[in-house]
């Protein structure tokens, strides 16, 4: 049946509210029916369920019945319950699935009837199993055993008629779900049906209307008035196509109407606006009250107004300046009472802004609605104006400028020059007009600098750069010349222009400039910075000629104590001679550095193999240990030289430099006066030390420090008379850190500052301690770095301070310095250890006999004790060297009133040796090894008891 046919069978609603309703009563008589058919549904499946659960019931009494019985013969004397019960509960089963109704609390229908037929069969096998179970109760346990095999036989058969029940129960539950299944399929296609039925009907009589009428209002949006709706109806939608009909239809009608009277104004409206709009002349129409009736845009974009404000009666006299408006007017006056017919003038126009512009003014007298009017146009002509005044000004600046200027033609023949020309080169115009410029050359640039500015001008047009040329008396000048090119309208070249300046004053001071900022006043070689612009250029050659460069860097050894010895002047001439010789070992193409201070480097370039910089290595150590006379003194010096490769041993100038100042420090470890090359392992060793460094810092934050006492004995009496304290450092991963390893890395960190000051309290503290518990007059040695006396943060004042809050003397404390204090010591030094002395603490010179010039300065201070260097002590042997030195060493020592203290005492031989040569004090192991406080307390109280048993 087609959609028509059935719309004319049901009565169809009139209005799109009553299709809503219909569609909506449609929907819910659809959810309704889905609703009670799964209610139906369900109810079945739990029929089914409730029924082949009661099967299984009826299964598990018959045989808890057997099970019972059997367990009732065995053991009599049990508390079994009676078998009429379960005889009841199996026969209420039973009638509940043939008849329908609740057992077990659960509801079930009557079986169906085709499950009957196998249900008497199994009540007919109950009876014969009831039947057994009663002959089993009933007879004697001795004679039970054919009673027992028909119990089980009947037993088995019933268990298989409940089985054979069950398997057909599972059986009809799955065909009643196969039904239901089909039954929900049969649904869902109903409701396809329905809704695609519903879907149709909306679509026939809403949609389909909605989407004509959507159809027809794009159509009007887009000016097709003509189109018409192609269907009718009583409702809404109806109505709505019949309005939309009689608008399109109106519409059309009045646009045609429109249409006919705009073309019959285009054609006259055409004419003016080809000439209004233009973006050149702004036109305008002045009535007889010399009011504005008509402006264009280019008017208004030339005054600043809205096209508006000037087309609405805007008056004449507000665009032209009080006195300027005096002429405008009576000119314009002429034209509308006939005395002239158009006029053409130049006059000053006022913009919206106040600033006043040059306009170039046309107009001519026309009639316009009866009445006389004038129309015509205005040009801005400042432009032009401002170039004629341009033309003149470089008229005034081509006569008068400083600059010289040369004009030539394309083949480069001068046609016009300036005076400023003749006042650089002394060429007066009449000499150089025709001819061309290399009149001026110098010979200073080759030919391929003349290709190369001529094919510049020809590709870019313009040149600039320093030419050196020749004035006409001869005399050779730097100027800064700039080239550009005039070209005709056809791309030709019309001439040259040539702007140029005297510029030699200027480039030699920039050239002196330069050699300042880039090389060392001093030695005259390149600086740091001319070095590293060195140094990225040599890489970059490198990279594009694969060939390798070595950088070497030097640092000269003993050149502080010459500084320090014979002053900065001879320094400085060291410093010249050493750099001559450097450069006297290098090819041309190297290069010689100096970096600041003693610190030198080389560049040697394109080296085939590495091996290839060692003789120039070894070349450059025999130049600069050969001696150098420095006024009346000759000194002698060496230099140790670090070594490493590009890009072996690094790939940016950074790590190069760096890894060649490893390299050079491993070269003084050796023993200076050679060059080492860079290896990996020195990166690592530098590394440990920043690491080592990182955990000293930690170490003085977590007081990982102690000191442990060495004692120094009276070798006379053998009684401990003082101690040295000695810093130990207890790392917890790196264990127990000698002194060896650290100290001259916190000198050089600046660490030693801090950790001296620690050494110095807690040694005070301990002093006080021994001096009040056990010996009143006992002393401690301290060491102390040059380093702490040089540096500035280091104040003596506060050890002094910390002696007084002891209440400890002066002389209780001695202050240990190696000879290296005495070399350096300067105004800062001196003052300090004069402060000291000053407090009563003495000084120990360490190390004694292995110095520079020890003995010059043992009379510059007062020096309380020496200490022989234990490598004098440590081979002592009768009839030895040594022993003769150290007699020597104790001898000069008395005779300046210094007592002697022996470092390194080992052995009883060199204890008696020390003895027989006068020595005062003895240290070392044959005495004790340095140990903790505690442990040097009793060793100091045995030695006080030991004295006065004595």
């Amino acid at each position: 049946m087609s959609l028509s046919s059935l719309h004319h069978l049901l009565p169809w609603p009139r209005t799109l509210r009553r299709k809503a309703l219909w569609a909506a009563l449609l929907v819910a008589l659809l959810a309704v029916g889905n609703v009670v058919t799964i209610q139906v549904l369900l109810r079945r499946s739990d029929n089914l369920a409730a029924t082949v659960n009661m099967a299984g019931k009826m299964r598990m009494l018959s045989q808890r019945i057997g099970l019972e019985a059997l367990a009732a013969r065995e053991h009599p004397e049990g508390q079994w319950p009676a078998a009429e019960e379960h005889y009841a509960a199996f026969e209420a089963t039973y009638a509940t699935l043939r008849d329908g109704g609740s057992a077990h609390g659960m509801q079930v229908q009557p079986l169906d009837a085709q499950l009957r037929p196998m249900l008497q069969t199994l009540h007919a096998s109950w009876q014969r199993y009831r039947q057994a179970i009663d002959a089993l109760r009933q007879a004697p346990l001795a004679a039970g055993g054919a009673q027992i095999e028909q119990a089980v036989a009947t037993g088995n058969a019933l268990l298989e008629q409940t089985e054979s029940l069950l398997d057909q129960l599972v059986r009809f539950a799955e065909t009643t779900h196969q039904r239901a299944l089909y039954s929900s399929m049969a649904l869902f296609a109903l409701d396809v049906l329905l809704l695609a039925l519903g879907y149709a009907l909306l679509a026939r009589r809403v949609l389909r209307p909605i989407h004509i009428l959507t159809r027809q209002c794009r159509e009007m949006a887009q000016g097709n008035y003509g189109t018409r709706v192609p269907f009718s109806s009583s409702d809404e939608l109806g109505e709505l196509a019949r309005a939309l009909d009689n608008s399109a239809a109106h519409i059309h009608q009045l646009l045609h109407d429109v249409a006919q009277e705009r073309t019959a104004l285009a054609q006259m409206q055409a004419m003016f606006n080809g000439l209004a709009e233009n973006e050149v002349a702004g036109i305008y129409m002045l009535d007889e009250k010399l009011d504005i009736l008509y402006a264009n845009e280019q008017l208004a974009r030339m005054t600043g107004y809205p096209r508006e404000t000037l087309a609405g009666g805007f008056a004449l006299a507000r665009l032209f300046p009080p006195e300027a408006y005096v002429e405008v007017r009576r000119r314009v006056l002429e034209r509308l009472h006939g005395l002239v017919h158009s006029a053409r003038y130049e006059r000053t126009l006022l913009r919206a802004d106040g600033t006043t512009f040059e306009v170039e003014i046309f107009g001519s007298v026309m009639t316009f609605q009866g009445r006389p009017a004038i129309i015509g146009m205005m040009m801005d002509i400042t432009e032009r104006k401002r170039a004629e005044a341009s033309a003149r000004r470089a008229a005034l600046v081509y006569q008068h400028t400083t600059e010289a200027m040369v004009v030539t033609d394309a083949q480069g023949v001068v046609q016009d020059l300036n005076p400023a020309f003749t006042a650089v080169t002394g060429y007066a115009a009449h000499e150089i007009i025709g001819r061309r410029l290399n009149v001026l050359s110098s010979g200073r640039q080759d030919r391929a600098f003349y290709q190369a500015l001529w094919t510049s001008l020809r590709e870019s047009g313009t040149w600039s750069g320093d030419i050196c040329n020749r004035r006409k008396n001869g005399e050779e000048y730097i100027e800064r010349l700039t080239i550009n090119t005039s070209y005709n309208e056809d791309g030709s070249v019309n001439c040259h222009i040539g702007l140029f300046s005297d510029v030699t004053e200027q480039r030699r001071a920039e050239a002196s400039i330069w050699h300042q900022a880039h090389y060392d006043h001093l030695t005259q070689l390149p600086n740091r910075q001319m070095f590293q612009q060195n140094l990225l250029h040599s890489m970059e050659r490198a990279r594009q000629s694969g060939k390798p460069f070595a950088l070497v860097f030097l640092d000269l050894d003993f050149f502080k104590e010459v500084n320090d010895t014979f002053g900065h002047d001879e320094g400085d001439e060291l410093l010249r001679q050493v750099a001559r010789r450097l450069q006297s070992c290098v090819r041309s193409t190297d290069l010689v550095a100096r970096l600041g201070g003693d610190e030198f480097t080389l560049i040697l370039q394109d080296l085939s193999h590495a091996v290839d910089a060692h003789p120039i290595c070894r070349k450059v150590l025999h130049a600069v240990a050969q001696p150098y006379e420095l006024g009346s003194n000759t000194v002698h010096i060496s230099v140790s030289a670090g070594l490493t490769f590009y890009p072996r041993d690094g790939h940016d100038g950074v790590d190069l430099l760096k890894h060649a100042d490893l390299a050079m420090y491993a070269a003084k470890e050796k023993g200076r006066n050679q060059f080492c090359e860079f290896t990996p392992p020195m990166e690592q060793e530098a590394q440990n030390r920043r690491l080592l460094l990182r955990d000293l810092q930690q170490g003085l934050d977590g007081q990982e420090f102690e000191l442990h006492y060495q004692p120094i004995v009276e070798i006379a009496s053998g009684r401990i008379v003082k101690a040295e304290a000695l810093i130990r450092w207890n790392q917890p991963l790196r264990g127990v850190v000698s002194p060896g390893e650290f100290i001259a890395l916190a000198e050089e960190s600046g660490l030693i500052v801090p950790l001296g000051d620690w050494v110095f309290q807690q040694a005070a503290q301990q002093v006080a301690q021994w001096r009040t518990m056990l010996a009143p007059a006992f002393e401690l040695s301290v060491n102390v770095s040059p380093v702490q006396l040089h540096a500035s943060e280091q104040s003596v004042q506060d050890w002094i301070a910390r002696l007084d809050a002891l209440q400890l003397p002066g002389s209780a404390l001695v202050v240990e310095i190696t000879e290296r204090v005495l070399l350096e010591a300067g105004k800062e030094a001196d003052a300090k250890l004069q402060a000291l002395q000053k407090a009563n603490i003495q000084l120990a010179l360490d190390d004694f006999g292995t110095g520079y010039s020890s003995l010059s300065y043992l009379k510059r201070f007062d020096i309380d004790y020496i200490k022989i260097d234990r490598s004098f002590v440590s081979h002592l042997t009768r009839g030895s060297d040594d022993t003769v030195l150290c007699q020597a060493i104790i001898v000069m020592a008395h005779q300046l009133g210094i007592h002697v203290v022996a470092e390194g005492v080992e052995t009883q031989e060199q204890h008696e040796i020390l003895h027989e040569a006068g020595c005062d004090y003895g240290q070392g192991y044959w005495y004790c090894r340095p140990v903790p406080a505690s442990e040097f307390t009793e060793r100091l109280r045995e030695s006080l008891a030991g004295q006065k048993n004595v």
